[in-house]
């Protein structure tokens, strides 16, 4: 492990809960019950009832349930960023379209990730509760966390030193690389091939990458840190929707 290795913070107080956003459907019940049998604290709005409490105690993590189309869902998206108790907190995109462009447009303007409806509720916990650790988590120092952003993409990774393909996902991402867990290990300045995934499959999108760190967490799951190597930096901060910094 190396420098840029993940470095504790100080512990995060407050009240720490997932806050959904969408109209009074059944769609957004089933999701608050969801969360809650998965362990989090949960309250909802729908978007016309947020706008009218600026002062609203931040949650560590906002779903946008929206059932309508692209254009006014990306709408609502950029009108709930904006909201002043919501900045930095990641945001879980829930729509019925399965279509590229609109996992492409959500993950290039920033939401955090995109699942489509009816999303499973294995899924939906999973990817909560990851996303929902990223204000309080205590791997990474604040500095750190300000040049990234959280990300949960699905991938495939190829080791071309040892020719596999294993299954994995991003977890997070900065202009200059990324954060990605497997199962299969990896060691420091192995080159590696991310295929992003989109909503059904593979994208064909693919970010060369080198091992700068990786260590074996709890639970057994590799995390590694990676570097883009070449011009795949440029491509990855417009395609993940990160400005270039530079840093890892």
């Amino acid at each position: 492990m190396t420098g840029d290795d993940p470095e504790p913070d100080g512990e995060e107080g407050g009240y720490q809960y997932t806050l959904v956003v969408g109209p009074d459907t059944p769609d957004r019940a089933w999701i608050e019950e969801t969360l809650m049998r998965g362990g989090l604290e949960v309250a909802a709005a729908t978007r016309e009832e947020l706008a009218n409490m600026p002062d609203i105690v931040p949650p560590h993590l906002a779903v946008l349930d929206d059932a309508s189309n692209l254009a006014e869902r990306m709408a609502n998206f950029r009108s709930l960023r904006a909201h002043a108790a919501l900045a930095g907190v990641p945001v879980v995109m829930l729509a019925y379209d399965t279509d590229i462009e609109s996992f492409s447009e959500a993950i290039s303007k920033g939401a955090a990730a995109y699942l489509t409806k009816p999303a499973s509720a294995e899924e939906l916990v999973s990817v909560a509760h990851k996303l929902s650790g990223w204000l309080r988590s205590n791997d990474r120092t604040e500095k750190r966390r300000r040049l990234r952003r959280p990300l949960v993409m699905k991938v495939e990774v190829d080791i071309r030193a040892r020719k596999v393909r294993v299954p994995g996902q991003i977890i997070d991402v900065s202009g200059g690389g990324c954060r990605v867990e497997m199962a299969e290990p990896v060691d420091r300045g192995d080159l590696l091939r991310v295929i992003l995934h989109g909503t059904d499959d593979s994208t064909h999108m693919a970010l060369g990458a080198e091992v700068r760190w990786a260590f074996q967490d709890a639970e057994g799951t590799w995390v590694a840190g990676l570097r883009f190597t070449g011009t795949t930096a440029l491509l990855a901060s417009k395609v993940l929707g990160f400005v270039h910094t530079g840093f890892t």
